[in-house]
């Protein structure tokens, strides 16, 4: 089955530039690929993946520092999200301990503040 010829035409080793984040998004997930046989598991493929873009896009934007914000995906992956630590609840509160080593301790220390500063939705 081919794809209809709405469908953008470029392939997933190609697609992305660095300095593009809607380019970039297409990579990690490889989100113009076809997954599936169906057009309609392939459409929620492609909204998941949108939407993992969006929450990593909008996490980035309102909780990390000004320079860490801009980093691509992958980099963020790498020094950011794949992290080992521990959130701690006790009295009420919750503590992130993380190891005061690590290169990004300080990125990730002042994200996870300004996450749990925001207002309950």
């Amino acid at each position: 089955m081919d794809p209809p010829a709405s469908w953008p035409t470029w392939n997933c080793a190609t697609a992305a530039t660095p300095g593009s984040r809607t380019a970039t998004a297409k990579t990690p997930g490889c989100v113009t690929c076809r997954r599936f046989h169906d057009a309609a598991q392939n459409r929620i493929w492609l909204a998941i993946a949108a939407l993992a873009a969006d929450l990593l896009a909008w996490t980035a934007r309102l909780a990390l520092p000004a320079q860490v914000a801009t980093y691509e995906p992958k980099r963020l992956r790498l020094r950011i999200l794949a992290v080992a630590g521990r959130i701690v609840r006790t009295a009420r509160r919750r503590i992130l301990k993380i190891d005061p080593a690590w290169p990004w301790a300080d990125a990730i220390t002042t994200a996870h503040a300004r996450l749990m500063a925001l207002p309950a939705p």
